[in-house]
């Protein structure tokens, strides 16, 4: 049963995060990875968040935490673009830039839904 669990969250935030990259490659036509950057700051929030409280219900967490959110959380395409970013040329700031935002980022969601 929890494998299954696994397998449907994981879908579903897989499936989330296809729809959020089509919608910002679309809506702001550019290369920048901007959806990436979403759903690592917002799983990072939500994981967090979710693991503070105790899940009375046992097969939530690997339907949300384990199967949803890492689904929809990425770490391979966060180092695939920043491997990107070096092969381009004059894009050391921007692989810099990118690697603050996501790591800093993720970082402070995670402390705020800790908190919170």
């Amino acid at each position: 049963m929890t494998i299954i669990l696994i397998l449907l969250g994981g879908g579903c935030g897989a499936l989330i995060r296809g729809m959020l990259t089509d919608f910002c490659n679309q809506r702001f036509k550019q290369s920048y990875p901007i959806a990436t950057i979403i759903v690592n700051i917002v799983g990072s929030f939500l994981i967090e968040f979710v693991s503070g409280y105790s899940l009375q219900a046992h097969w939530l967490s690997p339907l949300f935490t384990i199967g949803f959110l890492g689904g929809l959380t990425t770490f391979s395409t966060l180092s695939s673009e920043l491997v990107n970013f070096l092969n381009q040329p004059r894009q050391l700031a921007h692989l810099i830039i990118y690697s603050v935002i996501q790591y800093l980022g993720a970082f402070l969601a995670c402390l705020l839904g800790y908190f919170i």
